[in-house]
C-alpha cells in the first residue's frame, strides 16, 4: 500500500507527489512553524542563533575598553618617547 500524498499545490498547479505525513502534508509543504511560545523555548532558539558571538553587545563593549586602553597606552609610550628624545644621556 502506498502512502498517501502531500495535498499542497506545487507551483505548476499539480498536486505534490511527495508522501505525506501526518498533517496530511509533505515535509516541504508542512506549513511554516509559529516558534516557541515559552521563555525557555525562546531562549533556546536565541542561543542556537548565535554563530560566534562578535557582535553581541558584551564583545563589543570589551573592544571598545581594549581599544581605549590601547590608544592610552600610544599615547603614554609617545609622551616618555618625547620626553627621552630631550633628556641627552651620555654613557
Amino acid at each position: 500500500m502506498k502512502a498517501s500524498r502531500c495535498r499542497a499545490k506545487t507551483r505548476k498547479g499539480t498536486p505534490c507527489q511527495a508522501p505525506a505525513m501526518k498533517n496530511e502534508r509533505c515535509r516541504l509543504h508542512g506549513g511554516k512553524s509559529t516558534g516557541p511560545k515559552t521563555l525557555e523555548g525562546i531562549e533556546r532558539i536565541r542561543k542556537a542563533h548565535l554563530k560566534h558571538g562578535e557582535y553581541t553587545k558584551e564583545a563589543i563593549a570589551n573592544r571598545k575598553e581594549f581599544n581605549a586602553l590601547l590608544r592610552h597606552l600610544k599615547e603614554t609610550m609617545n609622551e616618555i618617547g618625547d620626553r627621552n628624545s630631550k633628556i641627552d644621556i651620555k654613557i
